[in-house]
């Protein structure tokens, strides 16, 4: 699997414990056989750990946007994003869902941590 290094990095707040967070974002990676642009429409979504710990809205912003001129795969960039998500938020439950549109047609794809103290669970 491909390691990205992100040109942005993320940073954390903590605040009161909420049930779910759902960040929902767009941003653009370059496919790596056609070489176009591939616009993603991003939808993460998690449960925060017991000590209230939260991406930080602005970093993940600069983040996304790091991956701009970027080439990578629908499948790696999902599970680069559960990755970096998963050791900085620490979180008990973690879905990436991207989706694009490509030759008329929509792909969405789905990556999800679901049992983080497992082993190799990313």
């Amino acid at each position: 699997m491909l390691h990205y290094v992100a040109f942005s990095e993320l940073s954390t707040i903590k605040a009161a414990v909420v049930d779910r967070v759902i960040v929902e974002a767009s941003f653009t990676a370059i496919c790596p056989l056609t070489k176009t642009v591939d616009e993603y429409n991003v939808t993460i979504e998690y449960v925060p750990n017991e000590e209230g710990v939260y991406v930080e809205l602005e970093s993940l912003r600069k983040y996304l946007d790091s991956f701009k001129g970027v080439e990578i795969f629908h499948e790696d960039l999902a599970a680069e994003l559960v990755r970096k998500l998963a050791k900085v938020v620490k979180p008990r439950y973690l879905s990436v869902r991207l989706r694009s549109r490509f030759l008329g047609m929509y792909v969405t794809v789905i990556k999800e941590l679901k049992d983080p103290h497992r082993s190799g669970a990313v």
